[in-house]
């Protein structure tokens, strides 16, 4: 870590920002993680720099989001472009930036499907329970995931994920949905009923621990959500877009899922997720 000065604007506002803050106590932006000990204000490719001029090798990329790196010229001039061209038309209508974004994520899926975009991660796992409770109908509405799992922080999001100590906070929780150990196929088995229209899993479970499925488990679980008529829900946020070799993690198995989760890499920084 090295120091690197700016004079902009952007270090002079942001170093403000921390000074009124330090001296009132008070800060109208709600962290997320507690209050942060450092401030960013600029970024390049690997590397971030502070609202003192000091320099830092990302590790963390957003949490697996900026796989091109920070402020990638490709990324900001498209974006800029956009903003300049048409930014928002609501989804009445259509545009060819989101036709042409579905037609290459359906392709890199596979073909054949359907593609909704919406904001992040935690929205296209809502979407994926609401898809699964409408696929289901009335009786047949529960989503069975795993034990360790992160699914988002939304209210059915978060009831999917597999941590109880992130519930308590927001109890009673949404019923509808079922946590068995990650990788047990006969504990997934026994918890299958005629009430369950979903199962809900991470290739790779990241919060859990950076745990990667086997093949003969994910090849087991699509063979008993075809037998039994349930939709295998990949949830694709944190491993998709090439993130372990293969554009997508259910690759790595052999299989195909019927709905595929999307958000982080994505997009780049941008807000996008997508079903």
């Amino acid at each position: 870590m090295s120091a690197h000065h700016f004079t902009t604007s952007a270090v002079a506002s942001a170093t403000l920002d921390a000074q009124v803050s330090q001296s009132s106590g008070y800060c109208p932006f709600i962290p997320v993680f507690g209050a942060p000990q450092v401030m960013f204000v600029k970024g390049s490719g690997t590397e971030l720099w502070d609202s003192d001029g000091k320099r830092y090798l990302d590790f963390l990329s957003g949490i697996a989001v900026t796989s091109l790196g920070h402020s990638h010229p490709a990324v900001a001039d498209a974006i800029a472009e956009q903003a300049k061209t048409l930014l928002h038309v609501s989804n009445f209508f259509a545009n060819p930036v989101a036709t042409r974004a579905a037609v290459e994520v359906d392709r890199l899926l596979g073909g054949g499907g359907q593609v909704f975009f919406c904001n992040s991660g935690a929205e296209a796992n809502e979407a994926a329970i609401k898809l699964a409770r409408k696929f289901g109908g009335r009786g047949r509405h529960v989503v069975v995931s795993a034990l360790g799992s992160f699914h988002g922080r939304t209210l059915a999001a978060l009831a999917a994920t597999g941590k109880p100590a992130k519930h308590e906070p927001f109890q009673p929780m949404p019923e509808g949905f079922r946590h068995v150990p990650y990788g047990d196929f006969e504990a997934l088995v026994a918890s299958i009923d005629d009430t369950v229209a979903a199962v809900l899993l991470e290739p790779i479970q990241g919060e859990g621990g950076v745990i990667p499925a086997t093949r003969d488990y994910m090849t087991a679980v699509r063979k008993l959500c075809t037998e039994r008529g349930m939709l295998l829900i990949m949830d694709e946020v944190q491993t998709g877009f090439a993130r372990t070799g293969k554009w997508f993690g259910f690759e790595h198995f052999g299989i195909q899922p019927d709905v595929v989760t999307l958000a982080k890499g994505m997009g780049n920084g941008m807000p996008i997720g997508a079903l």
